[in-house]
């Protein structure tokens, strides 16, 4: 539903399972995102928790948007980050990498320090 509605929207998109395969560790897909200057869109609401995951973030310079919206449905997500997306492209052109910002359903987007 999210990848429909963000190409429908004009967004270029590279899925998993189409770059690196299903189930690849985070560290293979955030490197193939920092090799290619991708902005990262992800589900992970523990990424933000992980210590390899975060390295991986600052060692291959990704910026990444990560939803934190739980059980959301797949259409409640589109619908957010479709109202997000300005503020999103907007973060990802002006913020130097690596970033990461998380949002749910409600309230504003955060930031999250990369230690």
């Amino acid at each position: 539903m999210l990848v429909e509605t963000l190409v429908a929207a004009g967004v270029k998109t590279e899925t998993a399972g189409a770059v690196v395969s299903f189930g690849a560790a985070d560290e293979v897909w955030l490197e193939m995102c920092g090799a290619n200057g991708c902005t990262a869109l992800t589900r992970d609401q523990r990424i933000r928790y992980r210590t390899i995951e975060k390295q991986a973030l600052k060692s291959y310079k990704v910026g990444a948007f990560t939803f934190t919206g739980g059980q959301a449905t797949g259409q409640q997500t589109a619908d957010r980050v479709m109202a997000l997306l300005p503020k999103l492209k907007a973060i990802a052109i002006s913020t130097p990498r690596p970033f990461l910002y998380t949002f749910g359903l409600r309230g504003p987007i955060a930031t999250v320090k990369l230690r």
